[in-house]
């Protein structure tokens, strides 16, 4: 008798087959066999699956067109592995080094949180901060850095290149990324192993473990840059804001640990903003993309028209 094998509708046929093949190629899955296919939610760059073999559940990425371009593989398969050995993230069964392809332990009985998570239950902002805390004083050593200054300016010159269009205001964000240059340069961060990339939809709770996955842009960076990405994909207030960094530091806050997160959440969002239009550069869909950035653009000017960047800049001093 045969099993029918189950699969979400809205799948291409050509992801089937690329998730068919892959599997196939795997020695861990040899004796396996494919019973149903389901999309998994988040990510812009990725096409990510739940994909059921032999009754055991795995999480499937199927890497973006164009990302080796710009992301360090090998480093993500050594940084996520260390993640995983210390039970942050999720473990790894499988990757391709030279696509960016992977194969995980699926974290069965969870839910993926999301924006409204966060916002409705303080504790979810005070197990996020645990979490980050965990990692970042866990004197492991990434072998990839995530600067993003460099990489802004990496992502500037891609589109010089491409000789593509960039938002109105782009000198002003300009120079306050070089301000924040000169500030760093006198006054360097703290390095620590970073995520860089952690939406709400990368943290899982099975009521056992609270994991953070996808550490693709994972590198060394200074760790407040985590939390203010958090911070803005979780739509915080400046009231849960503070909560978030007092559970972090374990105390009352200084200004310039305030201001730092303020500086990071403007270098976050500034990123972003080049990346999404690089995307556009690649070929990807303008309708999805330029808007995203552009959001992200007028969230960072935002924070130079009321004048917050510059009193944080200050403040780090």
């Amino acid at each position: 008798m045969t099993e029918p094998i189950m699969i979400e509708p809205s799948i291409s046929m050509e992801h089937i087959g690329r998730i068919y093949k892959m599997i196939s190629e795997i020695p861990f899955f040899n004796e396996g066999r494919i019973s149903a296919i389901e999309i998994l939610p988040g990510g812009l760059t990725n096409s990510n699956y739940k994909v059921t073999i032999s009754e055991v559940t795995y999480a499937v990425r199927l890497a973006g067109a164009g990302t080796m371009e710009y992301l360090n593989r090998p480093a993500e398969k050594h940084n996520a592995q260390l993640m995983a050995d210390i039970q942050i993230s999720a473990p790894i069964i499988y990757y391709d080094e030279t696509t960016g392809n992977q194969v995980c332990k699926y974290i069965d009985d969870c839910i993926t949180l999301h924006i409204k998570d966060f916002q409705e239950e303080d504790r979810y902002l005070s197990m996020a901060a645990h979490v980050f805390k965990k990692y970042h004083d866990c004197q492991k050593e990434f072998i990839s850095v995530f600067n993003p200054l460099k990489e802004i300016d990496a992502y500037i010159q891609l589109l010089a290149e491409k000789n593509f269009e960039f938002y109105e205001g782009a000198e002003t964000m300009k120079e306050k990324v070089e301000e924040i240059k000169l500030l760093f340069k006198n006054n360097p961060p703290p390095q620590a192993p970073c995520h860089n990339d952690p939406l709400c939809e990368n943290w899982l709770d099975d009521k056992k473990n609270f994991y953070l996955i996808d550490w693709e842009y994972g590198g060394m960076n200074d760790p407040l840059f985590d939390l203010g990405a958090l911070a803005i994909e979780a739509e915080l207030t400046d009231e849960q804001e503070r909560f978030f960094l007092k559970e972090y530091y374990g105390g009352d806050l200084t200004e310039k640990q305030l201001g730092s997160l303020i500086i990071n959440k403007f270098l976050c969002d500034a990123l972003w903003s080049y990346w999404a239009v690089l995307q556009i550069a690649m070929g990807k869909s303008r309708e999805e993309y330029w808007p995203y950035g552009l959001n992200r653009f007028n969230r960072a000017y935002a924070l130079i028209h009321n004048e917050s960047l510059d009193r944080a800049i200050k403040a780090n001093q």
